[in-house]
């Protein structure tokens, strides 16, 4: 009778798990960014006593279209709940007098539909479709019914949806000849400047250059033709596209600009990826040796602001009120909530001239001059802002 270990297994030998695969170019994802463990699965504030579930938060980069992206299907984070609109009333007047848009041109959202009531305002028909399941053949359908968009707003389904291609193929169908799909996502340039690990979280899978939007886009017949920034959420992209038979909107300046901004950033090669990686961890220590340096000093620090993504930067750096005593909001809904994933107290405004402070934490995306119009002066008692991205700014 053989002893154990003498007879070799002769079993079918356990293949490696097959890497996941990227949702622009279909290569399999091997290159990591970031990996932020185990992030609570909530956008914003929550209950005391809510019991959160829990779900891996990474970051990898395509080693070919570069595409930064959460892998696989990613559970959906619930929606914030009060989405950020597009507060621009004079894009609504400009969009309607540049492609004379009246009341049988109608104008339509894929997404919470923020910026529809500025066209329906001034008596132009609206539609709104909703990101998760929109794609090539619900697109046909409404264009079945004779609904095509002259313009299309796509302000976060690029970077939520996971069937990317279905979405953009949807895009192409849907939108009118002759019309503009306006599409927003966050911009991973600024995500990698700003060292911005306060926008990632669960729900948001894709981070775009110029250069990935066009790869996508171009796929489905569609042609990026003006580009601009905006501050929302520290930086993103706004695109303008058309179809690529459509001759009559030439590219502009602003394209070859970024285009050439992007290489100049190194935005095509690894090393600027493995940098990137590098410098979150050297943010994250930053935080944490500023948080526990105040606490041995006597030092309280309590917070302002609860975006979305201040759950992914506590959370991955392990600060609880111990460390961060409680944040203020002045959205009276949020008072007697806390953090998610942190069990740090919401309170209001009221609560840091009652505290006196000596630091205050910024976990929203705001200006010096925001702080100075919009707080208390903390000054007054010889209390300092704290700007933890990209590194520690004190003032």
């Amino acid at each position: 009778m053989p002893r154990l270990g003498e007879a070799p297994w002769r079993g079918a030998p356990l293949g490696a798990p097959m890497a996941p695969t990227c949702r622009c170019c279909g290569l399999g994802l091997e290159e990591g960014v970031a990996d932020f463990g185990l992030a609570p699965m909530a956008s914003g504030p929550v209950p005391a006593d809510a019991a959160l579930p829990f779900h891996p938060l990474r970051l990898l980069v395509c080693s070919d279209c570069r595409l930064v992206q959460q892998p696989g299907c990613i559970p959906q984070a619930p929606p914030p709940q009060s989405p950020p609109p597009w507060r621009e009333e004079a894009f609504a007047a400009e969009a309607i007098a540049g492609l004379r848009l009246d009341g049988w041109t109608p104008v339509a959202e894929i997404g919470p539909g923020a910026m529809l009531p500025a066209f329906a305002r001034r008596g132009i028909p609206t539609l709104r479709q909703d990101a998760q399941g929109f794609g090539i053949g619900e697109a046909r359908r409404l264009r079945a019914e004779g609904l095509e968009p002259v313009l299309l707003l796509v302000p976060d389904a690029m970077a939520e949806v996971a069937a990317l291609h279905d979405l953009v193929a949807g895009i192409r169908e849907w939108l009118a000849p002759g019309g503009i799909a306006v599409l927003e996502m966050p911009s991973l340039q600024r995500l990698m400047e700003g060292r911005r690990i306060n926008l990632v979280r669960h729900g948001r899978l894709s981070w775009f250059t110029l250069a990935t939007a066009e790869m996508v886009l171009a796929q489905h017949g569609l042609v990026i033709f003006d580009v601009a920034r905006t501050g929302r959420e520290g930086g993103g992209l706004r695109l303008l596209a058309r179809h690529a038979e459509d001759r009559f909107k030439p590219l502009t300046s602003t394209i070859e600009a970024l285009r050439r901004e992007e290489t100049a950033a190194g935005l095509g090669a690894a090393a600027a990826y493995r940098d990137f990686a590098r410098q979150l961890v050297e943010a994250k220590c930053a935080l944490l040796d500023f948080l526990v340096g105040a606490q041995r000093g006597g030092r309280h620090v309590v917070g302002i602001g609860v975006p979305d993504g201040a759950a992914t930067l506590l959370t991955w750096c392990g600060v609880g009120p111990e460390l961060l005593a409680f944040t203020v909001d002045d959205d009276p809904r949020h008072e007697g909530m806390v953090l998610p994933g942190t069990s740090i107290p919401i309170r209001p405004p009221s609560a840091l001239v009652a505290a006196r402070p000596d630091y205050v934490l910024v976990l929203s995306a705001v200006s010096r001059a925001e702080l100075a119009s919009g707080l208390p002066d903390i000054r007054a008692w010889g209390g300092r802002y704290v700007v933890p991205l990209p590194t520690i700014d004190i003032f």
